[in-house]
């Protein structure tokens, strides 16, 4: 059973989840992407609070010294201890603030002399740095303060990292995780009475009128926007609730199963994936795109809607107030939905090392003691953060919701946390299917149309082996994104060279002779008569060496081959090795023949896949697939739909 997290006594537990009425209607759209502009740039949301503080850790290490006595020495004349902490961009300033009045308070006899050396990391990063150092390695901070505890859940998926994390951490604020959206558009959805779901999310965002429909031409298309889930535990925690509402699944629930084996788990984060109109890699580029998306309240290029945590949609406002002077068109709003609360916990994250270390140890958990008391919750609210308390669900009259306003965009008492959450394997599951679901593939589809191809289906009168082969071809089409390449050969021995191109390998949303590539790639099998013997095994060879010679770096490479698995397509009956009507200069290869051209042809550095599809059930499946074998791909035997969608499952997740 996978590991969960359980309510701990001594500190409030990690992003939980309620399940709160549904409400809500919605419908789809396809979506545009385009790819993240930069990597470690500081939060807008984190430079809108507390913002312009450029302390350094010489700087703690000043407002620490007690009198005259030198950098490295305590008042005492003891060493001085250093704590190295790395924090989320959006909580530096808060820390770094924090830390310097710790400095201060404790400038005497009274406490831990400590330097603090606080530095800035996004916590994905920060997560893979501590994978890939060694646990005494100076990669590795004393303290770890990563905006949700996700990350720490995420850290013990890792080995390495889990050998230098603890198994908890104790709470210091949090952050309900919201849909934010430009205060005009979530009015014209009825906010604040009504608040977007993540069932809703899904569907609007492929709806192609929908601002349209509801009197606001100028809005155009709904754009749902999201960082990527690798590197946001707000987009994360929107892939889960968005799985949650189709699935009607509680979080608690889930297993890693669920992303890894639930084709429709897998099927919904497709469609979110595919919905998405902009997927950069942080949350705060979605801020700066809002910010920038025009004063005229239309958006512009702007996001209708986005997974984010409140503190940021707090941070953002405030600053947006500081400079207006009152509500702008560009100010956020935040809805909290009702079919998956999550709630991100600030957790303070004591590193094993830290904790061999006596002297580092005390300092960190005075320093702990600090942020959970008067003061950190003070800096920590300024920021946008929930008190412990208040994600306990108790009044905290120095808590947020003392100190909201209007212009915050936000509702004054914060979602209650469940009991229990998604355990790290969830978590884990969860972000790496989506990873899958966003790679996109260079497809060669090859249909066979030799003579054979005319003939009924074994057992079954009413479709000829092309019709049901284009049929499938047309289905498995379907499945593809519209930024994925696919391209289109024909196949038959009558063809010069045994083959023709029928279409180029291009995207499927660039033109074409009908509009798009995807339109030509669908009208074609229509005009295709069956003739000639076969040319299966040459054709095979070409097209996984052609594929081999124009490698699509960055995408899955792959031939698709549709036939009807004729046990005469290959000539292994012939003992000339040339079949009839085939001129004698161009002779089908045998199996064996083929099996070793395609492992000659294999370059590791620019792998090719061949796929086989049979449409006929009396296809030599044995045959098939050592053909395919040869190039660690696979032959299938007259797939329907939900066997073409766990092909091409299986092709993103190289299962």
């Amino acid at each position: 059973m996978p590991r969960r997290r359980d309510r701990r006594v001594g500190s409030p537990p990690h992003g939980r989840f309620t399940r709160p009425e549904r409400s809500g209607p919605g419908a789809r759209r396809q979506g545009r992407r385009a790819r993240g502009i930069g990597l470690g740039a500081l939060s807008s949301a984190a430079l809108l609070v507390l913002g312009g503080l450029t302390i350094t850790g010489v700087g703690f290490a000043a407002a620490s010294v007690w009198h005259s006595g030198a950098p490295d020495e305590c008042a005492d004349g003891t060493t001085r201890t250093t704590l190295t902490i790395t924090t989320a961009p959006t909580l530096t300033a808060p820390i770094r603030r924090l830390a310097t009045e710790f400095s201060r308070a404790h400038s005497d006899r009274s406490g831990p002399c400590v330097t603090f050396e606080v530095s800035a990391t996004p916590s994905d990063r920060a997560l893979d740095a501590l994978s890939r150092a060694s646990a005494t390695g100076s990669a590795v901070p004393d303290v770890w303060i990563p905006e949700s505890a996700d990350w720490l859940e995420l850290g013990q998926e890792s080995n390495s990292a889990a050998q230098q994390l603890p198994a908890r951490a104790t709470t210091i604020a949090g952050s309900p995780v919201v849909i934010a959206m430009p205060r005009l558009m979530a009015q014209q959805l009825g906010w604040p009475e009504h608040h977007l779901t993540w069932a809703d999310l899904a569907a609007d965002a492929n709806r192609t009128a929908f601002w349209p429909s509801r009197g606001e031409p100028r809005w155009g298309e709904f754009r749902l926007a999201m960082a990527n889930p690798e590197n946001s535990a707000a987009a994360l925690r929107a892939v889960i609730g968005t799985v949650g509402a189709a699935r009607r699944l509680a979080p608690a629930d889930m297993t890693p199963g669920t992303f890894d084996q639930d084709r429709t788990t897998q099927a919904t984060v497709l469609r979110l994936e595919r919905s998405i109109d902009w997927l950069p890699q942080y949350d705060h580029q979605l801020f700066d795109a809002v910010r920038g998306g025009g004063s005229d309240g239309t958006g512009g290029g702007a996001p209708s809607a986005f997974p984010a945590l409140e503190s940021d949609v707090i941070a953002y406002n405030r600053t947006l107030a500081v400079r207006a002077g009152s509500i702008s068109a560009s100010t956020l709003v935040a809805s909290y939905p009702a079919d998956g609360a999550f709630t991100a916990t600030v957790p303070y994250i004591v590193l094993k090392r830290t904790t061999d270390s006596a002297p580092k140890r005390a300092a960190a958990t005075a320093f702990a003691a600090y942020l959970r008391g008067d003061a950190g919750r003070q800096a920590l609210t300024a920021a946008g953060f929930r008190t412990p308390m208040e994600l306990q669900g108790r009044d905290d009259p120095d808590g947020l919701s003392a100190s909201l306003n209007v212009t915050d965009g936000v509702r004054s008492t914060p979602p209650k946390l469940a009991s229990t959450d998604a355990s790290d394997n969830v978590l884990g599951t969860a972000r790496r299917f989506f990873r899958h679901s966003r790679e996109r593939g260079a497809t060669l589809a090859v249909l066979d149309t030799s003579g054979s191809m005319a003939l009924p289906l074994t057992g079954d009168t009413g479709r000829t082996r092309l019709q049901a082969a284009a049929d499938t071809a047309l289905a498995g089409l379907r499945l593809f994104a519209s930024d994925s390449e696919v391209g289109l050969w024909q196949s038959s021995a009558e063809l010069p060279g045994g083959h023709r191109e029928l279409a180029p390998l291009a995207r499927l949303n660039a033109p074409g002779h009908t509009g798009t590539q995807r339109g030509d790639l669908t009208a074609a099998p229509a005009s295709l008569k069956p003739a000639g013997s076969s040319n299966l095994y040459s054709t095979a060879v070409a097209a996984v060496r052609q594929l081999t010679d124009r490698f699509a770096s960055g995408r899955i490479n792959r031939v698709v081959l549709f036939t009807d698995g004729d046990s005469n397509a290959g000539g292994d009956d012939h003992a000339d090795s040339e079949q009839p009507g085939r001129p004698a200069a161009n002779p089908e290869p045998t199996l064996n023949q083929a099996v070793s051209a395609l492992q000659a042809a294999a370059d590791p550095r620019r792998p090719v896949q061949l796929i086989v599809i049979a449409s006929d059930p009396g296809a030599d499946l044995a045959a098939l697939q050592r053909l395919a074998g040869a190039t660690g791909g696979h032959a299938y035997l007259t797939p329907d739909a939900d066997d073409l969608f766990d092909i091409y499952v299986n092709t993103l997740t190289g299962g």
